[in-house]
Parts: C-alpha cells; sequence; structure tokens
C-alpha cells in the first residue's frame, strides 16, 4: 500500500511539473538580429554584416573595428558575424537585404545606394571640391548628415556612419593638365548616368566597363584612361598599365553603412547607444588607417616610377566651369531640398 501511494505521489508531482512546462510560452529561435536571452536586462543580440568589397579595401576595415567595438561597448550582449567580399551577395541584393531585415547591417560606396534613393546622388557632382579637408567638411555638415539620415529612414534604412576613399584619380599615360586634354580620349566610366554625362561635357569618350575588365581594357588600349581612389587603383594593378595619376580631386569617393531599423529599433536605449558610439568609433579609426595607407601607396607608386600631376584649385576651375553644366542633371534628379542643403555644405565649407 506504502508502494502504491508512493508511486501516485510521484505520478501527480510528474503531471504537475508537465503543466507548468505547457504553461510557459515557447521563446522564439534566435535568427538574425533578433534577441537571444528573453526580455531581460542582459538579453543578446546578434548582427549579420556583409559587404561586397574584397578585404583589403577600407570599407572591410570599417566592419572589422566596428565588430571590435560594438562587443566592447555592450559587454558582449551584442555578437557579430561578418560576410565580406559578396558572400551575401552584390551592393544591390545586400541594400534589399537590410531593407527586408534580412541582412542587419552592410556598407558600400554611396552610389549603389542612390538606385534606391535618388536624392543620394548629390554625391555624384564631380568637380565641386576643392581638396580633401573641404570635402570632409561638407561630409560631415550637420544639416547635411541630418538630411542623409531622413533619406535612409523614409526608405526603410538606419544610416550609421560615412567613412571616404579621398578623391578618385585620373590614370593615363601622358599627363592630363587642362579640359582640353581631355578632348576625344577614350576614358573608363563607371556605369553611371551623372559620371558619363560630366565627362561627355568634358569632350572625353567615356565607355563603362566593369571594373574587373579594366586591366585588360587598358592593356590592350580599348580605353585610354579611367579613374579610381588610389586604394583600388593598386588593387587592380592599373598602376601596372598607366604611368601617370592625375590628382584632379573630381570625384569623391564616400563609403555608407546602414542598419535595419527593424534591429535599430528593438534594442534598448543603451544598446542604441553602444551602436552609435561604435559605429562613430569605427569610422573615425577606419580614415585615420586610410589616410595612413593612403600616403604609403602614394609614396609607393612615386617609386614606382608613377608621376603625380598636382593642381591647384585655380588651375581645377576650368575643369569645374565646364562640368557645371552635367551639374544641372543631379539638380533635376534629386528633391529641390537635398540639392538646397548640400550645395549650403559645399559653400560653409568655402568658408
Amino acid at each position: 500500500m506504502k508502494k502504491i501511494l508512493a508511486i501516485l505521489l510521484v505520478l501527480m508531482l510528474a503531471f504537475t511539473l508537465a503543466a507548468c512546462r505547457d504553461n510557459t510560452p515557447a521563446q522564439p529561435p534566435a535568427g538574425n538580429g533578433e534577441a537571444q536571452n528573453g526580455g531581460n536586462a542582459e538579453e543578446t543580440f546578434h548582427i549579420t554584416a556583409a559587404h561586397s568589397h574584397v578585404e583589403a579595401l577600407s570599407v572591410h576595415n570599417f566592419f572589422v573595428f566596428f565588430q571590435e567595438e560594438i562587443e566592447r561597448l555592450s559587454d558582449g550582449r551584442i555578437t557579430m558575424d561578418l560576410f565580406p567580399a559578396g558572400q551575401l551577395g552584390g551592393d544591390r541584393d545586400l541594400t534589399e537585404g537590410v531593407q527586408l531585415g534580412q541582412i542587419t547591417m552592410m556598407g558600400a560606396n554611396i552610389n549603389p545606394h542612390s538606385m534606391f534613393m535618388p536624392d543620394l546622388a548629390v554625391f555624384d557632382i564631380q568637380f565641386i571640391h576643392n581638396d580633401l579637408e573641404q570635402a570632409r567638411r561638407v561630409l560631415n555638415d550637420p544639416e547635411l548628415v541630418s538630411r542623409v539620415r531622413e533619406i535612409y529612414e523614409a526608405d526603410g534604412f538606419h544610416f550609421l556612419a560615412f567613412t571616404d576613399s579621398s578623391f578618385r584619380y585620373i590614370t593615363a599615360n601622358f599627363p592630363i593638365r587642362t579640359p582640353q586634354d581631355l578632348a576625344g580620349l577614350t576614358l573608363r566610366a563607371s556605369a553611371n548616368n551623372f559620371h558619363v554625362a560630366n565627362w561627355e561635357a568634358l569632350g572625353a569618350n567615356p565607355t563603362p566597363l566593369p571594373i574587373g575588365e579594366v586591366y585588360i581594357a587598358l592593356q590592350q588600349g580599348t580605353v585610354d584612361a579611367q579613374d579610381n581612389p588610389i586604394e583600388h587603383n593598386l588593387l587592380f594593378g592599373f598602376h601596372e598599365q598607366q604611368t601617370h595619376f592625375m590628382e584632379t580631386n573630381h570625384l569623391y569617393h564616400v563609403n555608407s553603412f546602414i542598419m535595419s531599423p527593424a534591429f535599430y529599433n528593438s534594442l534598448p536605449a543603451d544598446l542604441q547607444s553602444a551602436v552609435d558610439e561604435a559605429a562613430a568609433n569605427a569610422a573615425r579609426r577606419t580614415q585615420e588607417l586610410h589616410d595612413r595607407e593612403l600616403q604609403e601607396n602614394i609614396d609607393y607608386l612615386v617609386a614606382s616610377g608613377i608621376v603625380f600631376e598636382t593642381f591647384t584649385p585655380a588651375q581645377l576651375e576650368p575643369f569645374s566651369a565646364i562640368a557645371r553644366s552635367a551639374w544641372t542633371l543631379v539638380e533635376e534628379a534629386v528633391s529641390e531640398e537635398t540639392y538646397r542643403v548640400f550645395m549650403d555644405a559645399v559653400d560653409r565649407s568655402m568658408n
């Protein structure tokens, strides 16, 4: 009898525990950008970050620094996996992935983002900056940054930070010192209507080509010249086929980093602050490293026999005067407010 009572007590206890367990709501499996330990103060979050650039470029460095910073500032409550070099797709795929919440975070040259947000085409205006210091004053102008943030948010993105890869350089096998030197020149251009219009206005013959085809085109003489930042020129070996680099400061190469707003808004306030600080720190560290490497790369190119042609603002003015006719295409493509904010930032940067 005692054994039977003991068995009954065990069974009753088992049924009670089972009932309690069944009444506990199931937790969803942790996925991309989701909280992972319920709703307490120590819940953790995970970032899936991706970009299409090779790891030798400065865009990649931002993600490396951001991962270090966010894991430190969040005390490990935010972790991150990084998929570089197009592992999850190209710039368009990744941008769409962030917009849909399938990817937490991505970064790229700002040009692909203008396919989603036409107002970002203001960054395609060429021959508008005198030098790197002035261009950076424009990029960091508070009113412009605020406007950029609004543009991203309106299309379903959370803006994190800007960096730059300095300016693009025109490269050729002869010096280009005046707009007349561009007349009839077959120049590889990005597949961007504003870039093509700029070179056409200056009398060149722009030929859009994927960057992976440019080396052979230069080697075979299919194109005479091209333009890219220093780090890209070295990475793709264009200096092996060109003897002159023109520091015309014609196109400021801006990189932009964005996050899923659904992920950002799901974070408690302290972790949102951690993300903001991590992005700012990563941008600063990325820029410092890029600038050191930029000078080292220029020194290497000079030692390799590359001739650098530099220009004063007065020498660049004839280029700018002609290129202004292409600015109107950008003005017509973007909102009046964005164009005004950008031009006001340029004006302030000159003072």
